[in-house]
């Protein structure tokens, strides 16, 4: 992750641990993609348990990283507002 926003130059490390509250945000992310690739797999393709649990383990596994920065996304918004002009007016 960069250090500041390329656009506005927001400082992205904005106290030590702040993105802790990423993993909050992250959980309900993970939540839905397991609800949905579970009724997928069990009621769509009648999957044992064996294969749907490697299964969803390989998948959440592989969307880490974007899962990661969606949450830090998602945290960072909730209390940094965000100005849609500042692509025009740079600080």
């Amino acid at each position: 992750m960069p250090d500041r926003c390329p656009v506005c130059h927001q400082d992205f490390k904005i106290e030590p641990g702040f993105y802790i509250g990423a993993l909050w945000a992250s959980f309900p992310i993970v939540i839905i993609l397991m609800a949905v690739l579970s009724v997928i797999l069990l009621v769509g393709f009648k999957l044992s348990l064996t294969p749907f649990f490697f299964i969803i383990s390989a998948f959440l596994l592989l969307l880490q990283p974007l899962i990661i920065r969606w949450g830090r996304a998602i945290w960072i918004n909730i209390f940094v507002s965000y100005e849609a002009d500042a692509r025009a007016n740079p600080k």
